[in-house]
This record gives structure tokens, C-alpha cells and sequence, in this order.
């Protein structure tokens, strides 16, 4: 049902779906690295045999991030740094237009998530996934009560989720912070 792309070997949206009796199943580093040709060949093999119905792909946010945007505005030297940084991971980006293009022609959904501030989405690359697929913004202190394990503080990590799926979009609207519990402070 459900195959999770760049996630971590716990990840909670595979633990979720399982726990919910539904068939999900993970592809990060431990499977294969998907900077190198052999760690892509390895994804589109699980890709072609599993056929899930739901690819959710979270690629690498650190280049792209608002914290990586100041740091690189620092001096000329840190500028370069991190465009050569961006563009180590661009291939993360193609990669993401591969597969929502697969699953768009096998009529199944594709779901790509990043922080509400990355500067990914903005790239001109990423036309087309802005064309196919609607945008969702959540917060994850309501989209699945995340809390700091040592002050039990709401922890507020606002997403934005390109989605193929209408119903998706439906069941998460309004999953945006009110501001009626504090957060616990994200630092870095």
C-alpha cells in the first residue's frame, strides 16, 4: 500500500500504516543508497514488484532549508558552499520527478514532503511537480500530536506535502496550528 522513500529505519509513517494492518514497507540508506545508480536500481526494483498504491518521498531538506539559506548568506565563501552542497543532492529532485511520473502513469499516488520553509518547491526544476500535484500545509504538533520527549511541549514542524491525492488533502485540511499550546523551541 505503502512505500516511504528517504526515511529513517523507524520511520512512523511505515510503523503507522503496519500498525493499521495496511502493507508499507520503507526504502532508506539501509536498503540502498540513492546517491549512487545501484541504490536507484535497487528502489525501482521494490518499486516494479511492490506496485504500492502510495509512494510518499522525503528527500534530503538540509541544502534547501531556511537555517542553510542564512548560513549561506554569510560571505561569499559559505554561498558557494552551500550551492555545491544543492547541487550534490539535485539528483534527489530528478529522482522525485521519476517516481511521481511512475506512479502518475501506474494510476497510483505520490506524496513529497518537506519542511514549510524549504526552498526546494521553489526551484524551477520543480515545475511540474507544482503543476500535478496540490499543495498541503500541516503542522505536526496537530497532525500527529508531536511533542518533545523530555518536556512533553508541543513541537510545532510545519510540512508542506505535495500530493497527487485529493482525498489526502481532505483528510488533513486544517491540521494547522491555532496557538492554543506552547512549543517546545526547535533549535538548528
Amino acid at each position: 500500500d505503502v512505500l516511504e522513500v528517504f526515511c529513517g529505519p523507524s520511520s512512523q509513517l511505515t510503523h503507522q500504516c503496519q500498525q493499521m494492518g495496511h502493507r508499507a514497507m520503507r526504502f532508506g540508506l539501509a536498503e540502498g543508497d540513492l546517491q549512487t545508480s545501484e541504490g536507484r536500481q535497487r528502489l525501482f526494483k521494490v518499486l516494479t514488484k511492490h506496485k504500492p498504491k502510495h509512494v510518499w518521498y522525503s528527500p534530503k531538506c538540509g541544502p534547501w532549508s531556511s537555517w542553510s539559506n542564512l548560513n549561506g548568506s554569510k560571505s561569499l565563501e559559505t554561498w558557494d558552499e552551500l550551492q555545491n552542497n544543492r547541487l550534490q543532492h539535485i539528483d534527489q529532485i530528478a529522482l522525485g520527478i521519476v517516481l511521481m511520473r511512475y506512479q502518475r502513469s501506474h494510476k497510483n499516488h505520490f506524496h513529497w514532503e518537506q519542511p514549510q520553509n524549504s526552498h526546494m518547491f521553489k526551484l524551477p526544476y520543480m515545475q511540474e511537480i507544482r503543476q500535478m500535484l496540490l499543495a498541503l500545509e500541516v503542522d505536526l504538533c496537530m497532525a500527529g500530536d508531536l511533542r518533545d520527549p523530555d518536556t512533553q511541549n508541543h513541537m510545532r514542524k510545519a510540512l508542506t506535502i505535495m500530493t497527487s491525492c485529493r482525498s489526502l488533502c481532505q483528510e488533513l485540511e486544517g491540521l494547522k496550528c491555532r496557538g492554543s499550546h506552547p512549543h517546545q523551541q526547535i533549535a538548528g
